[in-house]
């Protein structure tokens, strides 16, 4: 039943419209960038359109550092801030750790035929036209326009996938053709339990084969076991990107609000973790 709701989905134009909104979505954000760029303004509102532009410096971090890994294991919670990649484990270590992979979760993954892609080509050649011959709030009201049908579009077709998901994993169809494409169950690489590791090889494995996780680094921190001033005397930056966010004046005070409370939450766990520490 999933899998003729994928079927219908896609004869039906709606995983085309897909693509070709956010496609067009693409393209907008790109254009109104870079017209707000030429103005040097790093924030951007567009009270009436209720849009907001804003350009956002991302620092990328070498966490590979030995002195991280050093602050990590001298506080005993190495193995609760790094994530193993099972790919960096050698033969031997991925059959002594067998018995502690945690199975990760399943996804659908959909091969179209594409037998229109010339002609979705020659529509955004058309659309990228269009956009350089109108004004900054067509283009913001293109965007929202567009961005609502994106939007609407993919919640659909998320939906109908992982139900497909669960109907495939159920009557055991890891694969399955159609005529406009195939569907492919895809399980990725199993996470490895990170104490197990550490007991087996020590900081050594965790350092070659484990990804610091910097979500798990500030919550150890707001239990207490380091600063994140300690952390952050030994993070080299490697890199500093620039990224161009487009989105609505709601989101943006969403996105400020998710921040205050993820803050409030460590907070409340440092006031916690202090008693504790004191008992």
């Amino acid at each position: 039943m999933s899998i003729e709701k994928i079927l219908y989905f896609v004869q039906s134009w709606n995983y085309e419209q897909m693509h070709s909104s956010g496609a067009k979505v693409q393209l907008l954000r790109q254009a109104i960038g870079e017209y707000q760029s030429s103005l040097g303004l790093q924030r951007l509102e567009w009270t009436e359109q209720n849009v907001v532009g804003k350009f956002i410096a991302t620092k990328e971090y070498d966490l590979k550092n030995q002195q991280l890994f050093d602050l990590f294991d001298n506080h005993g919670v190495l193995s609760k801030v790094v994530r193993i990649k099972l790919n960096k484990l050698n033969e031997s270590e991925k059959v002594l750790l067998q018995e502690f992979c945690i199975a990760s979760n399943p996804y659908l993954r959909f091969s179209p035929i594409r037998a229109n892609s010339g002609q979705r080509e020659e529509e955004l050649f058309a659309y990228r036209k269009n956009i350089t011959n109108n004004n900054i709030y067509w283009c913001l009201g293109q965007w929202k326009h567009y961005k609502r049908i994106h939007s609407s579009f993919v919640e659909h077709w998320e939906s109908i996938r992982n139900l497909a998901c669960k109907e495939m994993l159920r009557t055991n169809q890891h694969k399955v053709t159609l005529p406009v494409g195939k569907l492919s169950i895809v399980i990725s690489d199993p996470n490895i339990d990170a104490d197990a590791a550490y007991k087996m090889g020590g900081r050594k494995l965790l350092q070659r084969s484990g990804k610091i996780n910097m979500e798990q680094v500030r919550l150890y921190a707001a239990r207490g076991y380091f600063s994140l001033s300690q952390v952050y005397k030994h993070l080299q930056v490697e890199n500093i990107q620039t990224k161009y966010l487009l989105l609505t004046l709601k989101s943006e005070r969403n996105m400020m609000e998710g921040r205050i409370q993820q803050n409030n939450r460590y907070s409340w766990i440092n006031i916690q973790s202090e008693a504790e520490w004191k008992q």
